[in-house]
């Protein structure tokens, strides 16, 4: 089988959910990664694998009429595969099309009358093979047919009619990728030879030049007004490349952070497919300052402001809200809350959002939901008894801490692991402990509760999408609550030090 999917360019996927995921490898890849933007010393293989990934994104048709909206396919070789073709908005892939390749194995992706017109990347996936495939497609404004005889399509058997987009975007990745490697050779010389040697300052000149060449390498591209001069600097961001060329690392962080909130086409982001992993970038780049609090409000501001659609500004804070809460910043949370209910974008403000509505520091603590269930789980036999914020204190009781988890969870475990010793101790302060399991197995809840000392275990086997985790708005585990004896949040937070130092 093929694939020409963006970031496993010619290499086989196994199933669907691998397909659907690689999209997002790269960047996420590179997000978790300390060394994010080194750049590639130029090697042949590194260049080859640049091209390939630009090349994934080449297959090109035009949103002005109804044909510009239909892609024609002729792939005989396919006949009788089963295929979806896929759309990105935001952080949902939209599957438009299930369908099986005809005999002939000429076929039409048309974009549907209710998401017409449609600008971004788009996805064909052959479903029905083990060795899967695909091509990821973007759609910019030309029209066109694509046609392969063979049965492993490649980007040299693939055939364009109406318009070939290869020649283009060959030229725009292989000048950018010599002007990037470029600069690191010179950039690695002026270190090896140092500033006395004699050729420091011809390395030093031509690392002026490339940078001064790049700039105009982006003016050149943004005149163009394409697909190309929107989309390029999204992929350059998670490929490593850096806005302008600098071996500062401050000057990187600060640079690309400023592009995504004062600069990226939030257009042609929310339907490139690559929308959580920028603003999942964006804000791991205003959490490096650990004072950087009110410099991350201003620059929320700032692009919040740039997303007018209510659509898309709910995704945009939902993804926003899910990385602050796995970075444990709660205060940016409480922070940006004000703006975010001034802003009035968001109509609905359950799930993740109900963090600033409900559940926020200082608010009344939501009631749990007790789920009791009588026989077999997948019965659907069972109570519900509601367990009301201002009597979880009851009592000998001062504060309650309800600790959000789920078995097999590494820091999961390692808290749960240690709760138990520490048990004692909260009780002698007048805590008290209530667990909230997002397990769905009723074994494993069992068999890992049943050593846990305190008598508040509950568990509705909905999982992280259960009523409590839901009000409480849990979006990772573990997630640990205080509350006071009239029942309103004092702190949230995500280890076991942080609640013994809370109760010192």
């Amino acid at each position: 089988m093929f694939s020409l999917l963006s970031v496993t360019p010619l290499v086989k996927l196994k199933n669907e959910e691998q397909a659907r995921k690689s999209l997002h490898t790269l960047a996420l890849n590179r997000f978790m990664t300390n060394n994010r933007y080194s750049i590639k010393p130029l090697t042949t293989s590194n260049y080859i694998d640049m091209t390939k990934k630009i090349l994934a994104f080449i297959l090109l048709f035009s949103i002005f009429s109804p044909k510009a909206q239909t892609i024609n396919m002729d792939f005989p070789k396919f006949a009788g595969k089963t295929y979806d073709f896929v759309i990105f908005q935001g952080d949902k892939e939209i599957k438009i099309i299930q369908d099986t390749i005809p005999h002939n194995g000429k076929f039409e992706l048309r974009i549907p009358s209710e998401y017409a017109p449609y600008t971004g990347m788009s996805r064909w996936l052959i479903t029905n093979s083990e060795e899967g495939g695909g091509l990821d497609l973007a759609i910019p404004g030309l029209g066109y047919a694509v046609s392969c005889a063979a049965e492993q399509p490649t980007k040299d058997n693939l055939l364009f009619k109406g318009y070939n987009p290869v020649n283009q975007i060959l030229e725009i990745s292989d000048k950018q990728q010599k002007i990037v490697n470029k600069f690191k050779i010179m950039s690695m010389a002026m270190k090896l030879y140092g500033d006395n040697d004699k050729l420091y300052p011809v390395f030093e000149k031509e690392l002026k030049a490339q940078q001064l060449v790049f700039q105009e390498f982006k003016k050149e591209l943004e005149k163009s007004k394409d697909y190309f001069s929107y989309f390029i600097p999204i992929f350059n961001i998670t490929n490593g490349v850096p806005v302008s060329l600098t071996d500062d690392p401050e000057r990187i962080n600060k640079e690309e952070s400023e592009y995504i909130t004062n600069g990226v086409d939030i257009d042609y982001l929310y339907t490139s497919g690559f929308w959580r992993s920028i603003l999942e970038t964006w804000v791991s780049l205003n959490m490096i300052d650990e004072k950087s609090e009110l410099s991350f409000v201003e620059n929320f501001k700032k692009l919040s402001n740039r997303i007018t659609n209510p659509e898309k500004y709910a995704d945009f804070l939902s993804v926003v809200t899910t990385s602050l809460s796995k970075f444990g910043k709660d205060k940016e949370i409480e922070l940006i809350r004000p703006i975010v209910l001034r802003d009035n974008k968001i109509k609905d403000y359950s799930g993740k959002l109900s963090v600033y509505k409900n559940a926020f520091v200082g608010s009344l603590a939501p009631d749990l939901v007790i789920t009791e269930h009588v026989g077999k789980v997948e019965d659907h036999n069972h109570q519900t008894r509601v367990l009301q914020s201002k009597d979880f204190a009851k009592g000998k009781y001062k504060k309650t801490a309800i600790i959000f988890y789920q078995s097999g969870c590494g820091p999961c475990e390692n808290l749960m692991g240690q709760l138990p010793g520490n048990y004692k101790l909260l009780k002698d302060k007048g805590v008290r402990v209530i667990s909230i399991s997002a397990d769905s197995n009723p074994d494993v809840f069992k068999n890992s509760s049943s050593s846990y000392p305190w008598t508040d275990k509950y568990c509705d086997y909905e999982g992280i999408k259960g009523v409590n985790f839901t009000n409480y708005a849990v979006s990772g585990t573990p997630t640990i609550y205080l509350i006071n004896k009239k029942g309103n949040i004092e702190s949230r937070m995500f280890a076991l030090e942080e609640l013994l130092d809370k109760i010192k």
